[in-house]
């Protein structure tokens, strides 16, 4: 998809998400020239399982690479750098040749739980955890081990993968899995690393393990990648990836980062507190802050960013798009459609017309969006999701706005730890991802959070923007203060003065609902 001019250099940026692959070139004034998408396939698997296959990864990113190269007219030798960003406690072992030694465990995969309880558990016990083990983890990492982190997938792989344990050479998260079949080199840094649990935070820029995290986690130091600079360059293109993907083999690659920091980046928020709600698969808020601090209750904290010498707020909610478009399927979609694969386009505009249809308050509807557990602002990986209070009356209309409204409690709900944790009261937030094209949802989000949102024009590009940006700034070609001025928003969404008794009622009862319900979804999840 053309977005803009024929630039002389850009950018190639890969932003693999959940849903697939996104490409696009990114020129220094912060436009995006070209860009295109596939879909991937995610696999559910009995146990809590969910995985990707890395090999449709790397088919799709090769193809849409050649079609935005193709698409734009842009020449190979105006690609200045190749820059990759990725969803993240995504995890991958591979061998000495680089070569995938099983499917990939998706953030969402809940099998290395019981693993990391194992590895916790003692007296006295808080939240499940051993004290001084808490204690430890909170000071040098950060946050602790918990249900569906990498440390949790490797700990699974070696217990219950045995013979994938013994021959893994490298485990992987995917920024890093990509740039090895870039490079051929198999590196990381200490953003890209960070769900492994095996970095001392304390400190940025760091480029070895703990000694102490590599010894509580049982995982052997020779199956790491090693650490890079976060703000380095990897080095250039293997003459074999160059070829494969029509591209000059003298393009360097950055080093990646995570996509909570790229969206950040993305959105425009550089200073401090300057909050983005991430409206993708996952959902996510990020904005930085100066120092290192965590919040073990509602699961959230500062991380290593993407920029150097700064800490990014981490606080994904793990319930966001890909509630909605389950939701869809379910309400909107014929049953073929039900098949692994995206929601039809056309799906959401008639999503959106539905809940237009129906009352704020949806009749009374409410709609739990905890389908894959609950990670911030409150962790429980039983608690699922679904309507409550239908009744002979409730229509179609009342329960996708139910949706809409559900999930942005679940915002509202991050707003609260979030302004504590910070120490400001948030004026309103930036609203990106793909989510944020929807007009409903997004004026719903201002309704139930109670502040404006200021919409990112082309929200669905805003990792491939950031990461663009960010490689600009590896490459000293651009500023970092110069960022914000280069992203766009395209409307201001501002809260319903009327609907503000209702909505301070509804998210009461959704919240009451939770707590009540919480042993009944303990009991039906026990496996969990």
């Amino acid at each position: 998809m053309m977005e803009g001019k024929h630039p002389d250099e850009v950018v190639l940026v890969i932003d693999l998400g959940t849903g697939g692959p996104k490409v696009g070139l990114v020129d220094r004034e912060g436009g995006v020239a070209a860009w295109t998408s596939a879909p991937v396939q995610l696999f559910f698997l009995p146990g809590g399982g969910a995985e990707h296959d890395p090999a449709e990864w790397w088919t799709s990113i090769t193809t849409c690479v050649k079609k935005v190269m193709q698409s734009s007219g842009v020449s190979p030798k105006s690609i200045i750098a190749v820059a990759v960003t990725s969803m993240w406690s995504v995890t991958l072992p591979v061998d000495e040749q680089g070569q995938p030694l099983m499917n990939v465990m998706s953030w969402m995969d809940l099998r290395g739980a019981p693993h990391n309880h194992e590895l916790v558990k003692g007296f006295p016990s808080i939240q499940g955890y051993k004290l001084t083990t808490l204690l430890k983890y909170l000071d040098k990492h950060g946050f602790p081990p918990s249900p569906t982190d990498a440390l949790g997938h490797m700990l699974y792989i070696k217990h219950e993968r045995p013979e994938i344990y013994q021959r893994t050479y490298k485990f992987f998260e995917p920024t890093d899995y990509i740039n090895m079949r870039l490079t051929g080199k198999f590196a990381a840094t200490q953003n890209t690393v960070l769900p492994m649990l095996v970095v001392d935070n304390r400190r940025l820029d760091q480029q070895d393990y703990d000694p102490w995290l590599i010894k509580m986690s049982t995982i052997d130091r020779e199956k790491l990648p090693d650490l890079h600079p976060i703000d380095g360059i990897l080095g250039n293109l293997t003459p074999a990836a160059a070829a494969e993907l029509g591209l000059s083999p003298e393009t360097v690659v950055v080093c990646g980062v995570n996509d909570n920091s790229t969206s950040a980046v993305g959105a425009g928020s550089i200073g401090d507190a300057e909050p983005a709600a991430c409206m993708g698969n996952s959902g996510h808020m990020a904005f930085h802050l100066p120092f290192k601090k965590g919040d073990l209750t509602h699961t959230i904290c500062t991380i290593p960013s993407g920029i150097k010498d700064s800490y990014l707020f981490w606080a994904d909610l793990g319930n966001n798009g890909k509630v909605l478009e389950t939701s869809l399927k379910n309400l909107f979609c014929t049953q073929d459609t039900l098949n692994p694969g995206a929601v039809p386009a056309e799906v959401f505009a008639h999503a959106d017309q539905a809940a237009l249809q129906a009352p704020p308050g949806s009749g009374g509807v409410l709609f739990m969006p905890w389908f894959n557990g609950i990670l911030s602002p409150g962790e429980d990986v039983a608690v699922r999701g679904g309507f409550l209070n239908i009744s002979h009356s409730t229509t179609r209309s009342h329960l996708m706005r139910a949706v809409y409204e559900g999930l942005s409690m679940n915002w509202r709900w991050l707003r609260g730890p979030a302004e504590k944790l910070s120490g400001r009261t948030f004026r309103y937030w930036r609203l990106t991802g793909g989510g944020a094209l929807s007009d409903v949802w997004a004026q719903v989000m201002a309704d139930v959070v109670g502040i404006p949102m200021h919409r990112q024009a082309n929200p669905r590009l805003h990792n491939v923007l950031g990461m663009g940006l960010l490689a600009y700034n590896r490459l000293g070609l651009v500023k970092l203060e110069d960022i914000p001025a280069m992203v766009k928003f395209d409307r201001i969404f501002e809260p319903n003065t009327k609907t503000i008794a209702l909505y301070d009622d509804l998210f009461d009862r959704l919240l009451e609902a939770k707590d009540r319900l919480k042993p009944v979804y303990h009991k039906l999840n026990n496996n969990l």
